[in-house]
């Protein structure tokens, strides 16, 4: 066999073992419906955003943009954790985008501008780092659709004129169902990292408590209201005298030189020109009169803004959402979801002692409903439309590329950042 024919064979040879691995093509990250594939980019840029996401976190928490992919989070490696939520992302996107399009749905002019407008800024600040991750215009592009969609099919099934539309009367029962509304005096326990002192403060806010506890015996949700405001006028001037004191304290005690005595003052000679001093005298005393009345027009004038702006000491707490009774705010609305309605109760957990009352959800319960209704229609059916997402990527069979997948791994995604930033 002549050279020729050796190297066309050999190129046949892997043309074909190319075409019976199928998966070694790593363009593609997902296939779906039998042959429809899925750009690595989109699986990239999902990765890249987890990534950035716990980058944030990281930079908050730490003041510095650096994670650990071997560290712990959800019980596994922080890098196996994106990884996971990466493709998860992708067949989400993939799901949703199939279906907005089985559905006959489009996107508004509005829609796509806006995403048009959103692809430039991100391409503008990381274009060059996303080139670098393998990640193109389209499948930036892509995510952005499918997010859009996503508001768009949850809309389809759950808005006012959907599918499956939640009514005013549902989302009123789910607040009455679900929600607890209460009032409530919250005062701190001590910070003080001495045991006797944080006791001892400790016994005087405890003393504060029961004060106010029992002023508030007899009073209606309504009149709560007013010892509200009588209590952080109280908190308030104490806080402010507390302040004060520290403040002359610590002046005293960046004093140089001796202390003033009733010797040394009785050295210190009188102005030569006392027509003078009684001027001086005047024009001090004339300045603080002044002072004074515009401090009384400032009251005055607080005042009246303050009987003008209506303070609503209402607190609304939902206990259907996720983890709502282990955070201290959810088991501080548990304990009042089983007192009765308009009884002052005392309560306390590690952070405050309370004066607490129970209000009847149903008096507002429908008003709620109306200025929360986007936030309380993702409470009541997001769990419900997360399970439609799921049913959807079922239907498409998505199959994983695992060459694709190996290749593309949170180190690799991270690794490439820090040397693009480092150059």
């Amino acid at each position: 066999m002549n050279k020729f024919k050796k190297a066309f064979a050999a190129i046949s040879a892997a043309a074909m073992m190319f075409t019976m691995s199928g998966c070694s093509d790593t363009r593609h990250v997902m296939t779906y419906n039998g042959d429809v594939k899925v750009n690595a980019g989109v699986y990239i840029y999902n990765l890249y955003s987890e990534m950035s996401y716990e980058l944030t976190m990281a930079y908050y928490t730490t003041g510095t943009a650096v994670i650990d992919l071997d560290s712990d989070k959800d019980g596994k490696k922080l890098s196996e954790y994106l990884e996971e939520q990466a493709r998860k992302d992708t067949k989400e996107c993939t799901a949703i985008t199939a279906k907005f399009n089985e559905l006959g749905l489009e996107l508004t002019e509005d829609e796509l501008n806006s995403i048009n407008d959103n692809l430039k800024s991100i391409w503008d600040a990381s274009g060059d780092l996303m080139e670098e991750e393998g990640i193109s215009k389209e499948s930036i592009r892509i995510v952005l659709k499918s997010q859009t969609m996503r508001t768009r099919l949850f809309d389809y099934y759950y808005a006012a004129d959907g599918k499956e539309a939640v009514t005013d009367a549902d989302m009123k029962k789910y607040v009455e169902d679900n929600y607890v509304r209460y009032k409530a005096i919250r005062i701190s326990k001590s910070n003080a990292e001495d045991a006797t002192e944080a006791e001892k403060e400790n016994k005087e806010n405890e003393a504060t408590r029961d004060e106010y506890l029992a002023k508030a015996e007899g009073l209606s949700y309504e009149e709560f209201d007013a010892l509200i405001k009588e209590y952080n006028e109280y908190a308030a001037a104490k806080l402010e005298a507390e302040t004060s004191s520290e403040e002359d304290s610590t002046a005293e005690d960046n004093i140089v030189g001796p202390m003033p005595s009733s010797d040394t003052a009785a050295e210190v000679e009188a102005p030569e020109d006392e027509s003078a001093a009684a001027d001086d005298a005047a024009a001090d005393e004339t300045v603080a009169t002044d002072e004074t009345a515009d401090s009384a027009d400032d009251v005055a004038t607080d005042g009246e803004d303050a009987e003008e702006e209506e303070v609503n000491n209402d607190t609304m707490y939902d206990l259907g959402q996720d983890g709502a009774e282990e955070s201290d705010e959810g088991k501080l609305a548990t304990f009042i979801k089983g007192l009765d309605i308009g009884k002052a109760t005392a309560y306390e957990d590690d952070s405050f002692y309370y004066i607490v009352m129970k209000g009847d959800i149903t008096e507002n319960s429908e008003q709620y409903a109306k200025d929360n209704h986007d936030t309380l229609l993702q409470n009541m059916k997001g769990d419900e439309f997360q399970g439609k997402i799921d049913s959807w990527i079922d239907e498409l069979g998505i199959k994983e590329n695992a060459d694709a997948i190996k290749r593309y791994t949170a180190k690799v995604v991270y690794d490439k950042q820090n040397e693009f930033y480092s150059k």
